[in-house]
């Protein structure tokens, strides 16, 4: 017996363990999933849900200020109120005790009255003893009958007094209730605060890394389009710069002229041409092209580039213009990189493939509409022009 009672208690805690362990996975199963959706945000929105975040435990931090002065109160109460219940509740045994003995009481009160009004049995015969018994009954009735009205009058305001301690003891429940509620709600509020605190954490961790990414990404990609004397290094082209702009050459439709620069020293022209081909059937915007104020830490960025999110995963790649590949390699921070060049000192730069096609090498010349290779997800372009950066969108159709 003993055998079987040890391998029950050790089946209920295996479960109890099991279940643990399965809701503390599917927690994390959640928490990793939220996460995946975080890293695959935009910046901007993944910037919007940091505010939000900040937003929320501000609003937060004050519910959480508000109830715990309401609790506070609402404790004292809670205290006397738990001293009056029990008092409350002693009463009322009490009560119920004497209740219950005033119904045994009356119940034989009226047994007995019910004995002495049995019916006169036949054959009885009028007598001076039975005259006699008979006002002996009287009396006893009389009596009997007085003794049941005022243990009635009793009964019914012990019954009373039990209603009116009952009335209390659900009012003070009630209040309890309501004390409960507040501490209940009060500790959900401060985890909500706690998981919202490390939500805040994680999406920060994984801005910063994005922040980090973007930069060590341009800096490589500048790096390359240096060594191959697309772009001039930084010290160029703060030198180029404070020279006069070389008047616009166009060819082929393709017409470009200086707007600006960023933040960061970035020479950028805008192409007025034709519009040509998109390197992704289909795809949306996920990083646009230009100025970008962060909101988090108030850092100026420059976008060099385009991301394009690819509607349709494993996606073909393909060349927006006719031209000769001059760059094919993996990269440490780019992953695979196609870089083309085109007419008129043209290049265009396809980034973070996951494969390149096996036709493409350097030094080949390649049509428009050309395969370069294939994304998983996101495809980073860019376009230059003669140390110049054009926004990628205005030379490719939206459509």
């Amino acid at each position: 017996m003993r055998f079987f009672l040890t391998l029950f208690c050790f089946f209920i805690f295996s479960n109890g363990l099991l279940a643990n362990a399965i809701n503390e996975k599917t927690k994390n199963l959640e928490e990793n999933k939220r996460i995946q959706e975080q890293v695959n945000k935009k910046l901007e929105d993944l910037a919007s849900d940091i505010l939000n975040g900040e937003k929320s435990l501000v609003e937060l931090s004050s519910q959480i200020e508000t109830l715990s002065s309401q609790t506070s109160k609402l404790e004292e109460n809670a205290k006397a109120q738990n001293k009056e219940l029990d008092t409350l509740n002693n009463q009322n045994k009490e009560l119920l005790q004497s209740k219950a003995s005033m119904e045994n009481k009356l119940i034989s009160l009226i047994a007995k009255n019910f004995a002495y009004d049995l019916p006169i049995p036949e054959g009885y015969i009028e007598s001076k003893e039975s005259f006699m018994a008979f006002e002996v009954l009287e009396t006893v009735d009389k009596v009997l009958r007085e003794e049941i009205f005022k243990l009635s009058k009793d009964y019914e305001e012990v019954s009373r007094l039990i209603d009116e301690k009952e009335g209390e003891i659900k009012v003070i429940h009630t209040n309890l209730k309501e004390y409960n509620d507040q501490i209940s709600k009060l500790k959900n509020l401060k985890q909500k605060q706690v998981n919202e605190i490390n939500k805040q954490k994680t999406d920060r961790a994984i801005y910063t890394k994005k922040l980090d990414d973007l930069k060590a990404q341009q800096d490589e990609l500048r790096n390359t389009l240096n060594q191959l004397k697309i772009i001039e290094s930084k010290e160029q082209e703060e030198k180029i710069a404070t020279q006069n702009t070389p008047k616009p050459s166009t060819n082929n439709n393709q017409t470009i002229r200086q707007i600006g620069s960023s933040y960061q020293g970035t020479n950028v022209k805008k192409y007025t041409g034709k519009k040509t081909i998109a390197p992704l059937e289909s795809f949306t915007i996920k990083q646009k092209f230009g100025n970008y104020v962060d909101p988090i830490y108030n850092i100026k960025i420059f976008n060099e580039n385009v991301v394009l999110r690819s509607k349709k995963s494993d996606a073909t790649v393909k060349s927006v213009l006719d031209g000769k590949v001059i760059f094919a390699k993996d990269t440490s921070m780019l992953q695979n990189v196609v870089i083309v060049e085109h007419d008129d000192g043209v290049h265009t730069i396809y980034a973070h493939l996951d494969k390149i096609a096996p036709t493409i090498k350097a030094g080949k010349n390649i049509k428009k509409g050309a395969v370069l290779g294939r994304i998983k997800n996101d495809l980073t372009f860019e376009v230059t022009q003669k140390n110049f950066h054009i926004n990628p969108l205005e030379l490719i159709s939206l459509n």
